[in-house]
């Protein structure tokens, strides 16, 4: 297997956008072209480009009390401008009186002790954010983060105390500090953002300096002694990112233009936060596992006789930009380059080589054809060594929501029929330590013949796979 190769040092983690990341497109391509893998990217080459910007930060922030005015720095106060989930652009400038909220717990209601609306306005608001402790006699405000961020909040600015729970949170934030965000052209610019107030994480111990008293004794809320300002500026690039695509081209004249769609994504998540000294991610479970899966399967196909091939042509995509949000899969899914109602399905290939050697979990595969599931069942079965296919991570109530943050749902979003196949996450998830050492090699290339003779099942299937369960309307979130 190819692992060790895509996932090597010298990439530098492959985060999008990076020289890292050409690396390993361009020995992908160089391997389809080695194996006669039909180019299906953009003017005949295997490259689909993808439009993204990269918006990058400057931060300062200062608070002024009655004994002078002291300069914050990121190691005490960090904001969490291109987080996901956060408004990637905030009002640039903001400026206020410190008031310190409380917790913030979404629809509690404040027994006591609630903040005045003339103390909220204009107001830097620093809360404590999660499950409170003694929740029962602490003042809470009913209001949620959510409604206090948005383009309406008379806020400047709201300041989250980074606790443990919060640490990925921070670690989030210094890593845009020091990157930039990436998004989709023309998502980052002004017009299309929230443009609410600036959302800051502080240490423990700075909020304690900015609210004046320690926290475990802040237990209703109230207006501090002090002021805090900050200026967040930005500016967008443009972001080189593409997509690789390619067809093993099917046997049939009347089917070949149909297609079983198999993707990985390429990238990961680049240089970031040493830990024990390491500061280079890997991704060689996440996904380099998947990106080797794939090339092993196209080169099985290749490598037959046309006529031996499958009626339906095999679709393969490495996607860009998964790690920030399904980017690539999203573009790729809005601007095919085959006809999108030709793609019969989509199996989607993201760390699988992991954990118990004959453990392997499917994701979606039931969601919206029946007879998708069917078919993966009945390919396992037939495995020299079958393996013992769990589902716990396709329930819509698990808190991973893997179905939704993978790129197999760019494709189910349209009505794709999709399965997702994982060997679940582990210690090494994000982590430097996530590195081709770790990986059981046996294992993946079982996966990746399961996997291959599932799209080979599909596409050669005398009739093409329908959907026969419900799908929600294109644009409403993911459940």
């Amino acid at each position: 297997m190819r692992v060790g190769i895509v996932a090597a040092d010298s990439m530098m983690g492959r985060d999008t956008g990076s020289p890292g990341l050409r690396k390993a497109r361009d020995y992908i391509a160089a391997e389809l072209a080695r194996m006669g893998v039909q180019p299906a990217g953009d003017g005949g080459t295997y490259f689909a480009r993808v439009g993204l910007e990269r918006s990058a930060y400057t931060f300062s922030a200062a608070v002024r009390t009655a004994s002078g005015e002291r300069t914050l720095t990121t190691k005490d106060v960090v904001p969490l401008a291109g987080v996901a989930g956060v408004p990637g652009l905030p009002r640039p400038t903001g400026e206020g009186r410190i008031v310190y909220g409380g917790w913030a717990v979404d629809g509690a209601v404040a027994p006591e002790g609630e903040l005045a609306p003339e103390q909220m306005d204009g107001a830097v608001l620093v809360m404590r954010f999660g499950a409170a402790p003694d929740a029962g006699r602490l003042a809470r405000q009913r209001f949620s983060l959510e409604s206090l961020w948005g383009p309406r909040s008379r806020l400047a600015a709201i300041v989250i105390v980074a606790d443990a729970a919060m640490r990925e949170y921070w670690d989030a934030g210094i890593q845009s500090l020091a990157t930039g965000a990436v998004a989709r052209a023309g998502s980052l610019t002004p017009d299309s953002v929230a443009g609410g107030p600036a959302l800051l994480l502080a240490t423990p111990a700075e909020a304690e300096r900015l609210i004046g008293r320690p926290l475990a004794g802040a237990r209703q809320p109230f207006v501090a002694a002090g002021t805090l300002r900050y200026q967040l500026r930005s500016s967008v690039q443009r972001v080189e990112a593409w997509n690789i695509v390619g067809v093993v081209r099917g046997s049939d004249a009347g089917r070949a233009g149909e297609y079983v769609a198999l993707g990985a994504h390429y990238d990961h998540v680049g240089v970031g936060i040493p830990v024990r000294g390491d500061s280079i991610y890997n991704g060689a479970d996440d996904d380099g596992s998947g990106v080797a899966a794939l090339l092993e399967i196209a080169e099985r196909f290749a490598a037959l006789p046309s006529a031996h091939r499958p009626a339906r042509s095999l679709l393969f995509v490495w996607h860009t930009g998964e790690e920030l949000g399904l980017l690539g899969s999203e573009a790729f899914t809005e601007h095919p380059t085959v006809p999108r109602d030709s793609i019969v399905a989509q199996l989607n290939v993201d760390m699988i080589g992991r954990n118990s050697p004959d453990s392997l979990y499917v994701v979606g595969s039931r969601r919206l054809s029946t007879r998708l599931g069917d078919v993966v069942e009945a390919a396992n079965r037939r495995q020299a060594r079958p393996f013992r296919l769990g589902y716990a991570l396709d329930a819509p109530s698990h808190p991973e929501h893997l179905y939704c943050r993978s790129d197999h749902y760019s494709y189910a979003r349209f009505g794709i029929p999709v399965t997702f196949f994982t060997s679940g996450l582990h210690a090494d998830y994000h982590q430097p330590s996530d590195e081709p050492r770790t990986l059981d090699y046996a294992k993946l290339a079982r996966v990746a013949a399961l996997i291959g003779d599932i799209a080979g099942d599909l596409a050669s299937a005398p009739e093409r796979l329908r959907r026969d369960r419900p799908m929600p309307p294109v644009g409403e979130p993911c459940t």
